[in-house]
């Protein structure tokens, strides 16, 4: 059975450009064949357990001949293989996206288009430049600046078109471009502005006149990918610069949880205007988990308590496999902290105990005030749970403990990024699994936020300086630190 190939736009920024109807795509395909300019992380995301093709292009340098690739997506489909054809931005402006329909077409391969946000659209909506706007602009030309290998190319008859000119894929022919249009006639004083990885958090904006633009391209070394548009809606950008404007924004941004914990960290700080660089150092690995099902079919526990989001996670993955939730009907739920509170939520339960402090000793605390000395309780933790805290939860009560998840370094790190601007702990294990990884010299000149005391008194204790300690042991909060601490450096700077 020869199966439909999907052609489809993947956005350009933002992983949430991302269409419901692409996701939905990626979600069930079985190959994945992607071009350069997207997204990275919607490979890491969708490309798990899936057959991966990177065809990407760039000037000089095809990782696979267009023919190659129109070859590929026929003979994976002849094979019953449900391919999607990733594209950045969208797979019908300027992404050869027809090309390859019509080649399936030839070879009696189904396709079907999914549309992206292409990055005429992205881009100078991120830079604070409509590309539309009434009384000053009513419409809107997508041109491409590179033309086909051995075909000059005259961007002459352009000079008199009304509206915004958006031009793909030009910088290289920048001179060629801006000298056709000032011999057609254009104004030379017609604003410019090009964008510089368009939507993305390292997104850079210059603006000019298209008489000096060049010059200024060259002064700034702007490179590709850029975006050139030339409109009158470029003087709107001082009022309408949201994007850059962001607290984080352009701010090279490390986190070093758990790759499974990471996405909700990240997706804050990436809407701060961070660039988020995953540097995971710890690899979570679930253990006994017939242990922990024996446990729960010999016994009804008056308490199960959690002291990580982990321990929410594998409990709950483990125990609905043969279980109802209700089934814990009669069990109280105490939990550490605010994000593993987060994640007892998923599982549509509501902590009955949870202290104000998201420490191991305002457990105890809050525990000593609530246990009974015969109440049976479950305590499934990892391997590298405080002993002092398991041990006090243990006088408390009657207490069966299991390790249900064990905390080791991953067997392949993360290449350091070459610009590190700040470090975010939110632990002793990412502190000290990161030294063991990167080594303490990675760290010079990174500004290091903890997310509490006792990860604080462990970066102290390896001769680091804290620069930002979060006030409340939580995610929301280590964030609020962080956004603080950059406001602090640029009102210094100011100064």
């Amino acid at each position: 059975m020869i199966e439909k190939v999907i052609i489809a736009g993947a956005g350009i920024g933002s992983r949430k450009n991302l269409t419901l109807a692409v996701q939905e795509a990626l979600e069930e395909a079985d190959i994945l064949v992607f071009d350069r300019l997207l997204n990275p992380e919607l490979i890491q995301t969708y490309g798990k357990d899936k057959e991966v093709y990177y065809v990407g292009k760039k000037s000089g340098d095809h990782a696979l001949p267009q023919d190659e690739i129109n070859q590929l997506l026929v003979d994976q489909a002849k094979k019953g293989k449900k391919v999607v054809r990733l594209k950045g931005g969208d797979p019908y402006i300027f992404g050869r996206g027809s090309e390859e329909a019509l080649y399936l077409k030839e070879n009696g391969v189904p396709f079907e288009v999914l549309p992206g946000v292409t990055s005429g659209v992205v881009a100078p909506a991120c830079a604070g430049i409509p590309a539309t706007h009434r009384d000053l602009v009513t419409s809107v030309s997508f041109i491409t600046g590179h033309r086909k290998k051995g075909v000059v190319g005259n961007f002459h008859e352009y000079a008199q078109l009304e509206g915004s000119l958006v031009f793909y894929m030009g910088v290289k022919n920048l001179p060629k471009i801006v000298g056709d249009l000032l011999e057609g006639g254009i104004d030379p004083k017609r604003p410019v502005a090009i964008i510089e990885n368009g939507g993305y958090n390292n997104q850079r904006t210059i603006t000019g006149q298209v008489e000096n633009i060049v010059q200024i391209a060259e002064k700034e070394a702007i490179g590709s990918p850029a975006l050139i548009i030339i409109s009158e809606t470029i003087g709107l950008r001082k009022d309408l610069n949201f994007f850059e404007d962001r607290p984080l924004f352009g701010k090279h941004v490390l986190i070093t949880r758990a790759l499974s914990q990471s996405r909700g960290l990240a997706d804050q700080l990436e809407k701060e205007g961070a660039l988020v660089h995953n540097l995971p150092t710890l690899d979570i690995q679930p253990k006994n988990e017939d242990l922990l099902l024996e446990k729960l079919e010999e016994k009804t526990y008056d308490y199960i308590l959690f002291m990580s989001a982990n321990a929410v996670d594998i409990f709950f993955k483990n125990y609905l496999k043969d279980h109802d939730i209700r089934d814990l009907y009669g069990s109280k739920i105490a939990v550490i902290g605010k994000k593993t509170q987060e994640v007892l939520e998923t599982y549509h339960l509501r902590a009955d105990l949870c202290p104000k402090v998201y420490v191991g000793e305002a457990f105890i605390d809050l525990l000593s005030h609530h246990l009974k000395p015969q109440d049976q309780v479950l305590l499934p933790h990892s391997q590298i749970s405080r002993p002092h805290i398991v041990q006090g939860i243990k006088d408390l009560a009657q207490v069966d403990e299991i390790i249900i998840y064990e905390n080791h370094l991953p067997k392949d790190p993360a290449p350091l990024p070459e610009k590190r601007d700040y470090i975010l702990f939110t632990s002793s294990s990412t502190v000290n699994h990161y030294l063991d990884l990167y080594g303490k010299e990675s760290l010079d000149q990174v500004d290091i936020l903890s997310i509490g005391d006792i990860t604080s008194q462990t970066l102290l204790s390896h001769g680091l300086t804290v620069s930002k300690q979060s006030q409340e042991a939580s995610i929301d909060s280590l964030v609020e630190a962080l956004k603080e601490l950059v406001q602090d450096e640029h009102k210094n700077e100011k100064n």
